[in-house]
């Protein structure tokens, strides 16, 4: 989905930010940040390294960032003329175009495990090269790498002059034992030979394996680290919402109007939106309901297809990209947020939805039951494909006759948010006593004379 978020709202400091007469104010820091992409318009993790510049920033410290310049242009476009000269950025070498023509002809799966796989390291090699001519000016105290997210992902941030922090990761996750059929037999050879060569990959890359400190969101992650590591793992959950942003919403707008249950995501076959809109029918044929999705992807016209099929175009809204305040509102307006993404590590839209006090069904599986709870969701086991496309209409027929439901569901969703500090104030600030912590010895080293 392609967002546009307006211009940057630091946060003000909060509880966490006080600080007794006696205790000194810790040293501000200047922190290297290295992210492929960065971008206030994209979803998933390309929108996180933009959150740590914007909290960092408004806790003191001095952020620098390396990146891709496929997103100068529209970085150029979204940020101040300060904001944007903290951005150094690193160009495509012709192998890479070439990579990117040949894993088109692929499997989508195939050729992001592979092609765009191939594609990122040449992109990692040239930015250690920027970032170690950075780091040699004596002027970065740590380098901080939150994307890619995968904990199996390489890293050439290694032997860089300063202590590197990577994370936090998530991932190392299957789909459900009943839906691993949609791998299909290339898809899994490509997965198999990736996880193999993966451990020789990091022995010959040690980025992670000498990283000062990795970062994880769960076991699942750390035991997809590669072996090795010498540095410290701390957990650290990889998802967060910007609770001063989404703000909690009034009434429920279903009690004067039509139902709505809304999905936003990109269209791949693991989002299990076909799953949703087989679901959604039973309702849809009863009449009184909506469902919007959100979103576009290599999937976008086989659902539009699907959706045909199912005799539910009159129910059914596919909005494809819209920008974020048209999403907000839609979400706003919908009765419940549904997320039946079966390899989903992560969860920011449904984090959004639960912020603003939107009732959640979600698969109790991965990032969903992780980053939610029952007390706050419905939760639908993906056992099988039938007793899961049953489960999501049960779940949503419930929801759709029970306003009280909707009510207390929205409000836990909040409750659960701030109880469990999936704030990105907070975990910016998490995250920077890190810095602070690893950066100590490398700040406190002397400067030799030459």
């Amino acid at each position: 989905m392609t967002v546009q978020l307006p211009s940057p709202q630091f946060p003000q400091p909060g509880r966490g930010d006080v600080r007794t007469p006696s205790e000194p104010e810790a040293p501000k820091l200047n922190i290297l940040l290295i992210a492929e992409n960065v971008s206030r318009n994209l979803s998933g993790e390309t929108i996180l390294p933009y959150y740590y510049l914007q909290h960092f920033l408004a806790l003191g410290h001095d952020v620098r960032i390396i990146c891709h310049e496929r997103v100068r242009e529209q970085l150029a476009e979204d940020l101040d003329p300060a904001m944007f000269a903290r951005f150094s950025f690193v160009g495509d070498h012709f192998l890479q175009r070439i990579l990117f023509r040949i894993g088109r002809i692929f499997p989508h799966r195939v050729e992001d495990l592979v092609f765009n796989q191939l594609i990122h390291l040449i992109t990692q090699q040239r930015i250690r090269r920027m970032a170690r001519e950075r780091v040699a000016q004596g002027t970065v105290d740590v380098v901080f790498e939150p994307a890619p997210i995968a904990a199996r992902a390489v890293s050439f941030m290694y032997d860089l002059g300063a202590p590197v922090v990577i994370g936090p990761m998530s991932g190392g996750m299957d789909l459900p034992p009943a839906f691993r059929h949609m791998d299909g037999p290339l898809v899994r050879m490509a997965i198999s030979g990736t996880r193999s060569a993966t451990g020789l990959l990091h022995r010959l890359i040690p980025g992670k394996r000498k990283a000062a400190v990795l970062l994880v969101a769960n076991e699942q992650t750390r035991a997809a680290l590669p072996s090795g590591v010498s540095g410290q793992i701390r957990e650290v959950m990889e998802s967060a919402v910007d609770l001063g942003r989404w703000q909690q919403r009034g009434a429920d707008p279903a009690l004067g109007g039509k139902m709505s249950f809304i999905f936003c995501g990109r269209f791949v076959d693991w989002k299990g939106i076909s799953y949703l809109v087989r679901a959604f029918a039973p309702l849809a044929r009863a009449g009184g309901v909506r469902l919007d999705l959100v979103g576009d992807g290599e999937l976008y016209g086989e659902i539009e297809e699907l959706v045909r099929a199912e005799g539910l175009a009159d129910s059914v809204v596919m909005h494809g990209r819209v920008p974020l305040e048209r999403y907000m509102e839609l979400l706003l307006d919908a009765g419940a947020f549904v997320s039946p993404s079966l390899r989903e590590c992560g969860g920011i839209a449904m984090m959004e939805a639960m912020a603003i006090g939107v009732p959640v069904i979600a698969a109790d599986w991965g990032g969903a039951a992780q980053y939610a709870s029952r007390d706050c969701a419905i939760l639908v086991p993906p056992s099988s494909k039938s007793d899961f496309v049953d489960g999501l209409t049960a779940a949503m027929r419930q929801l759709a006759n029970s306003p009280e439901l909707r009510r207390d569901l929205g409000h836990a969703g909040r409750r659960h948010l701030e109880r469990e500090g999936h704030d990105w104030a907070v975990k910016a600030r998490t995250i920077a006593g890190i810095l602070q912590d690893v950066s100590q010895p490398h700040r406190a080293a002397p400067v030799m004379a030459e």
